[in-house]
């Protein structure tokens, strides 16, 4: 068996090593071998400690409190043992598997004596071979006999052997004290043949009685002890019900002894330093009634005692009653006695409590403690995985089909558990199967020893439990359901919600998981169990379709693994993003499996969709955070949730790279959405290496559907509380996601942020800077300009908040975009600033930053900009609030000569009137008019009005030439813009305008583009007019 350990060393500053002993405790992290910890580490000792786990809950807290150094490690691994015990003189042994009455425990008793008898002797071994100078064992007082009288038995060493029941044989309590008792023998042979055989270790051996005090479990013991009753009588100090009743176990008049943890402690270490190796009884001579004791519980805490009616409960066993220790021999060889009365040790006891209560919640406290509990209980006694099986003849062509599928399926789970269930992975780990058959479904009737059970013990799996339902057919998620309260009910540790149509790939995959559960718990700082680890699925990578939960969810909410309202589809994703607020939400690329028939492809029923991203999840998170509030010291804040979505055509690594893989935030989770518009573009192979990754999701259109729906499917993938949109031609800054978080966390309450767009350096490019120069590019940077109400954003770099609010990208619109961002940015601010209370609008993010490339590459081309703007005119039709009417733009006007043209030529070529010759000149001179008028506008305002305006370091005739070709550009887009209307057939709409601004500057931005265009106008109308007085003179 391979040892894995953990060791952490602590801080022994001040602490002269030189004249101190090297000792190890194991079980030190336990009750009694904390406070034997402490005692020695705080007169100057080296002490280290080996458990299998930390208890930071006990009365010391951390580690560091009471040792030297602390070693994680199993002890039934003898590697681990030698290891622990490499340089020391002194071992005190304590570790060991305890059977409590009323603890759950499905190991048998006889494996808890192999266990405990493994530890010892392996730790036994490793001392000796060690040739440690002293070996303490801590034994028990069970391994003496039951005694049944009626008055109080004091009982010596040698009564051990003392025959009660008249049969000639010891007879311990049970098998942990005969475990007990045949280690003293075992170690009492190398005592006696210490002298013959060389052994230079000296073992000591004490028996321990009742022990109590500071640090002892009062919530996991189902007997009466001295801190269950005080823990009781504190109950009588609040203002609960029944604050005037205490329970008692028994009849009341049994009589008990326990001895204080400080005299337990003096013994036991009186015990090592001297000569004496035989075996001593360490305990107390007292014994009190149960209703006494539970009386001075009562004095502790303040309480009178009139006041309080004692219940007896003679149905709850109180352990081993009416015999104590005789403390003669102890007395003789050590001197010592018991310094610290019953009723002493319980009023310190009742101090440390109420303390420890009153700075944490008894809730918290108790559930710390509990943790620690399961920690140890599973960690000896194995780890139960229940595994939920729907299993269904429907949907098949042919119905036997799925018993095909079902050995494979069981033999895919017997080969692939096999070294998990024998332990070679340092733990047992075991499963039970619940199935879950449609009642309606014939095929497996009778459902006693139906086939399906005797499929699975064909392969050797026999711990089966079948229930038949009577739900709508397909309703896999409610199966789950109940099946998954049948394991959390019996005990399942792990609950894995499998299909019945699956085929596991890996071995070893309930070692990993439960391993990643503790990797989370360790790293997160949550308690064990706590999140979601996810198989991968071989036919859907990426996607957690086989969830595995722990039975602490089921805790979280109160029985009910997932909302009531899934019915087939979701339960898996719901599990997955529910615990990825917490980053508790892992995928294993190790551990893998293959559905053949459901995942990616077809099922075998109709997938019923319902909208639980919203209200549902909310809902969930509140109540995991609340649960947290009520059960942890410290509550693990909740991260923010950042979606990235980039429809992609053209499937650029050379951009899409960049997106995946940036930095991200510890406060952030991100999932990257990528959706392929092109299904058969040869680049999606280059995305495949992404896919078995949970947080990066590769999905495919239908077809070649245009952004708006792609980003719409974008959308129904993300469940995140945000969403940035990327496009897939801009590089982001490295930082962008840590800039996204600080504007989100800074400004909750606003509907999303307009980040800024940048362009590579235009250096001294005629064109680039023309294209600047236009203002078509001065939304991309808006978000330096306005700070708050940002009217709207382009999704080259926008951030939205998500809500449920039913508002998705319109596909009316260009499959190639640029206007339906502007368009679901005015529909969502107002929703939100209506619909949300203290809503804003959007909001600038100009530290979030993306870098845009060049409309094709930088190269000259104007079709571009007329593409860009097909789509503009239809925002006039859609807000007319936003809109104005204005004088023919250059377009408009060449539209307006082009069909007088039309109407002149054909009567000019055919008849020859002096009018129809002189208008239909006119208008050919005028036509090239329009763009002189605008050329040398655009000169006049970039060179004279504002020449630093777009662009500031071009000048000289450059700049004359940008200015020129800035026009041309501007022309081109309002071409596009009217070609668009046209073929919308939107003829009403012609010389309308739309305000980019959304009247947010009033008519102070309209006021300026219409003195700008009717500059433009009236110079062309009286150039025109010019050249009309000049054809008639002359012709």
């Amino acid at each position: 068996m391979d040892f894995a350990f953990e060791k952490e060393k602590l801080n022994i500053a001040g602490r002269d090593s030189q004249e101190s002993r090297k000792i190890l405790i194991t079980g030190g992290a336990g009750f009694i071998g904390s406070h034997v910890a402490k005692y020695l580490y705080d007169r100057g000792n080296y002490v280290r400690v080996i458990d299998i786990l930390p208890n930071t809950t006990g009365p010391f807290g951390d580690p560091k409190n009471y040792c030297s150094e602390f070693l994680t490690g199993d002890l039934r691994d003898l590697s681990a043992c030698r290891y622990a015990v490499r340089d020391v003189q002194w071992v005190f042994h304590f570790a060991a598997s305890e059977n409590r009455t009323g603890l759950i425990y499905e190991k048998s008793d006889f494996t808890l004596y192999n266990e405990n008898h493994l530890i010892t002797v392996n730790i036994t071994q490793a001392a000796i071979e060690r040739e440690v100078e002293q070996f303490f064992y801590a034994s028990s007082a069970r391994v003496y006999p039951i005694y049944t009288g009626e008055y109080n038995r004091k009982l010596k060493e040698s009564d051990v052997w003392q025959c009660t029941n008249g049969d000639h044989h010891v007879d311990p309590q049970c098998l942990y004290g005969c475990e007990k008792l045949n280690s003293e023998i075992f170690l009492e042979k190398f005592v006696k043949g210490k002298n013959l055989n060389k052994i230079p270790t000296e073992i000591k051996i004490g028996r321990l009685y009742n022990i109590f005090g500071e640090g002892d479990d009062w919530n996991g013991e189902m007997v009466e002890t001295p801190s269950t009753l005080i823990h009781k009588a504190i109950h009588l100090t609040t203002e609960s019900e029944n604050n005037d009743k205490m329970e008692i176990w028994g009849s009341g008049n049994q009589l008990l002894s326990f001895l204080y943890i400080e005299d337990c402690v003096d013994a036991i270490i009186k015990l090592m330093e001297s000569n004496y190796s035989k075996t001593l009884n360490i305990g107390s001579e007292e014994a009190l009634t149960i209703e006494e004791l539970a009386y001075i519980a009562i004095d502790t805490v303040g309480v009178r005692r009139d006041r309080v009616k004692l219940i007896v409960n003679e149905k709850v066993s109180v352990g081993v009653g009416n015999q104590s220790s005789d403390n003669s021999l102890i007395k003789k060889v050590l001197g010592w006695s018991q310094q610290t009365s019953i009723r002493k040790g319980m009023e310190r006891t009742s101090t440390w409590m109420q303390t420890k209560i009153r700075k944490g919640s008894m809730q918290k406290n108790s559930f710390a403690e509990k943790l620690h509990q399961d920690e140890i209980r599973l960690l000896s006694k194995g780890i139960k995985f229940g595994l939920l099986l729907p299993i269904t003849s429907r949907g098949l062509k042919n119905p036997e089909d799925c018993l095909t599928h079902l050995h494979n399926f069981t033999r895919s789970l017997y080969e692939t558990t096999q070294a998990d269930v024998a332990g070679m992975n340092g733990i047992k780990f075991s499963f039970k199967i619940f199935v879950g058959i449609d009642s309606d479904d014939a095929l497996f009737y009778p459902i006693k020893n139906n086939i399906v059970e005797s499929i699975l013990k064909v392969h050797g799996i026999i711990d089966i439990e079948t229930r038949e339902f009577d739900f709508p057919p397909g309703s896999i998620c409610k199966i789950w359901n109940y099946l998954a309260k049948d394991a959390y009910n019996q005990q399942c540790e792990y609950i894995v919600l499998f299909g019945d149509d699956i085929i596991i790939e890996n071995a070893n995959w309930m070692s990993k998981i439960h391993n990643n559960f503790v990797k989370i718990s360790e790293e997160k700082k949550v308690p064990r169990g706590f999140g979601c680890v996810a198989f991968t699925e071989a036919t859907f990578p990426g996607f957690p379709t086989f969830p595995v939960m722990s039975k602490l969810h089921i805790d979280i909410f109160h029985g009910n693994p997932f909302p009531d309202m899934l019915t087939n589809q979701d339960a898996d994703v719901f599990l997955f993003q529910l615990y990825r607020r917490w980053g508790c939400s892992i995928m294993l690329n190790n551990v893998k499996l293959r559905n053949l028939i459901g995942g990616s492809k077809k099922g075998r029923y109709e997938r019923i969709f319902h909208d639980w991203s919203f209200s549902v999840l909310d809902d969930a998170v509140l109540e995991v955070e609340k649960w947290m509030h009520e059960n942890l010291e410290n509550v693990v804040p909740r991260m923010l949730t950042l979606d990235i979505i980039v429809p992609s055509y053209h499937v650029q690594m050379l951009y899409l790279e960049p997106i995946i893989n940036l930095k991200k935030s510890d406060t952030v989770s991100t999932m990257t959405i990528i959706i392929v518009d092109d299904p058969n573009s040869p680049q999606i192979a280059d995305l495949k290496k992404y896919e078995y990754n949970a947080f990066i999701r590769i999905r495919g259109t239908k077809g070649n559907v245009g952004l708006s729906e792609s980003r719409n499917q974008g959308m129904s993938e993300s469940t995140a509380d945000y969403i940035l949109f990327l496009n897939d031609d801009v590089i982001p800054d490295p930082d962008i996601l840590i800039e996204a978080e600080k504007v989100i966390r800074k400004f909750p309450m606003t509907c999303g942020f307009v980040g800024n767009v940048k362009f590579p350096e235009s250096n001294q490019s005629i064109f680039k800077n023309a294209v600047k120069m236009s203002g078509i590019p001065c939304f991309l940077n808006i978000s330096r300009d306005i700070d708050k109400d940002v009217p709207w954003g382009v999704t080259d770099n926008l951030i939205i908040r998500r809500l449920k609010d039913n508002i998705a990208f319109n596909h009316g619109f260009s499959k190639v975009g640029c206007v339906e961002d502007i368009d679901y940015c005015l529909r969502k601010k107002r929703f939100f600033t209506q619909n949300v209370n203290n809503g804003e609008g959007f909001r600038s993010a100009s530290t979030v930053q993306v870098t845009r490339q060049w409309w094709n590459n930088g190269k000259r081309s104007y079709l571009q900009f007329a593409k860009l703007s097909y789509g503009d005119g239809q925002l006039i039709k859609i807000y007319p609030e936003y809109a104005y009417r204005d004088v023919p733009n250059s377009a408009e006007l060449l539209l307006l000569l082009l069909l007088l043209l039309i109407l002149l030529l054909p009567e000019t070529l055919m008849f020859s009137i002096r009018t129809l010759n002189m208008a239909t000149l006119t208008v050919l001179f005028s036509i090239p008019l329009i763009f002189i008028v605008n050329i040398l506008d655009e000169i006049n305002f970039q060179i004279v009005r504002e020449p630093g305006n777009h662009v500031t370091d071009l000048h000289g005739f450059s700049r004359i030439l940008a200015a020129s070709e800035s026009s041309t550009v501007r022309m081109f887009s309002e071409i596009g813009r009217l070609f668009g209307q046209i073929c919308r057939n939107e003829w009403n709409y012609i010389t309308y305008r739309f305000d980019w601004f959304a009247n947010q500057f009033s008519d102070e931005k309209r006021n300026y583009e219409r003195q700008r265009s009717r500059e433009k106008f009236w110079t062309w109308v009286m150039l025109s007019t010019l050249i009309a007085y000049w054809v008639i003179n002359v012709f």
